[in-house]
């Protein structure tokens, strides 16, 4: 009976050691796969929104449609490159905002800002998302509660976007 007792022991020990390593490699694949979500309805959008509506806006002092496209492009860039994530060479982000106009350049943008983010956040170690950082002079955080605060940031860009193609008539299509 002590035997059995002690068997179920270490296999209960074992068991806990083995979920937490799951669970500490599986902080970048749950942010990746949201960030992913995001950025491929993102990109749905885009694609189906008329080439001469992307600079529409309903109003005059909030983005245009493409800009937001670019926006989050940037902005993908920047955070992840505070967690060393660095930008492939050729990317000019900085340009990016007023010369990526065109919609078949703003989806490519988009679309290469994508890949890029997903995978740069699924190959980043345990250490890299337990650093610190600061985003736009706030207090320091984990590179993980950066990559949710630009999770956040993506999805309520993606918002407007959806807010701005029910404006124009058009059904996202992944709500079709």
């Amino acid at each position: 009976m002590l035997r059995k007792l002690l068997i179920v022991t270490i296999a209960l020990v074992i068991a806990g050691f083995a979920s937490m390593t799951v669970q500490a490699q599986s902080s970048q694949e749950e942010i990746a796969s949201e960030v992913d979500a995001v950025l491929t309805n993102m990109v749905a959008l885009a694609e189906v929104f008329p080439a001469d509506k992307y600079e529409w806006a309903p109003t005059e002092t909030v983005f245009p449609f493409r800009r937001h496209l670019v926006h989050v492009s940037q902005a993908s860039y920047f955070i992840l490159g505070l967690a060393a994530a660095e930008a492939p060479e050729g990317v000019n982000v900085g340009y990016a905002l007023e010369n990526v106009v065109e919609k078949e350049d703003v989806i490519a943008f988009l679309k290469h800002t994508h890949e890029f983010a997903v995978s740069s956040i699924r190959g980043m170690s345990d250490e890299t998302m337990n650093s610190m950082v600061s985003l736009y002079g706030d207090p320091e955080r984990t590179v993980r509660a950066a990559l949710l605060a630009y999770l956040r940031h993506n999805s309520e860009h993606l918002g407007q976007l959806i807010s701005y193609a029910r404006m124009q008539d058009i059904v996202p299509p992944w709500s079709q």
